[in-house]
């Protein structure tokens, strides 16, 4: 049951599941999307650049749909979403304080305690009959595998580095090949960070 009611920035419906409503996040960015990232990269906003922490729909997923999990910065948030396009699923949030997942992770909040608290927060047992969760490599330095299948039944599956290899990584049968676990820090990745530094390194230039 699907209630289209709902408006935001990147949610735009909410469907029904087992008891719950769940809202339903677009797979397409819209110029608010945009202008709040060129806003945190000049380190605007960037404490409150964040989402709700739960779950959210992308498509119409039904029992059988993966789950992902990801971070609740925002930026983070945007490019899991987008790259979710097609795919009917599950994108499970984690509070992370606003901080992406490889320094979430770093950090503890990406990690073992949240996750399990959020699987049982929105009864993810009721909403899938699977057992199977996909976190980002870069999540696995602050999570147990072993602690969540324990505590939840849930199996970890980690995905590729980049969220833009989704797509291939569950059409290959959640399989990542060398390339997509592969860390690269290219230059196009390196300018994005050059009006953060500099507003935060302007006092000592």
């Amino acid at each position: 049951e699907i209630n289209l009611m709902m408006s935001g920035a990147y949610i735009n419906s909410s469907i029904a599941v087992s008891g719950t409503s769940v809202p339903v996040v677009l797979t397409n960015l819209i110029y608010k999307d945009y202008f709040g990232a060129v806003l945190v990269r000049w380190g605007i906003n960037r404490n409150n650049f964040r989402v709700e922490p739960g779950l959210y729909a992308v498509g119409i997923p039904d029992d059988s749909s993966d789950v992902f999990v990801t971070a609740n910065y925002k930026l983070t948030f945007d490019h899991v979403r987008k790259n979710l396009s097609g795919i009917n699923g599950w994108i499970l949030v984690l509070d992370t304080e606003g901080v992406n997942v490889w320094c979430a992770a770093g950090k503890g909040t990406f990690g073992t305690k949240e996750l399990i608290n959020r699987i049982k927060l929105v009864s993810l047992d009721k909403i899938v009959s699977h057992k199977r969760i996909i976190l980002p490599q870069l999540g696995a330095t602050g999570v147990a595998a072993h602690k969540v299948k324990e505590e939840t039944g849930f199996n970890v599956h980690y995905g590729p580095v980049r969220a833009s290899d989704i797509n291939k990584f569950v059409s290959e049968g959640y399989r990542a090949n060398k390339e997509m676990r592969r860390v690269t820090f290219n230059l196009a990745d390196r300018i994005k960070l050059i009006p953060n530094d500099f507003m935060y390194g302007k006092y000592y230039l």
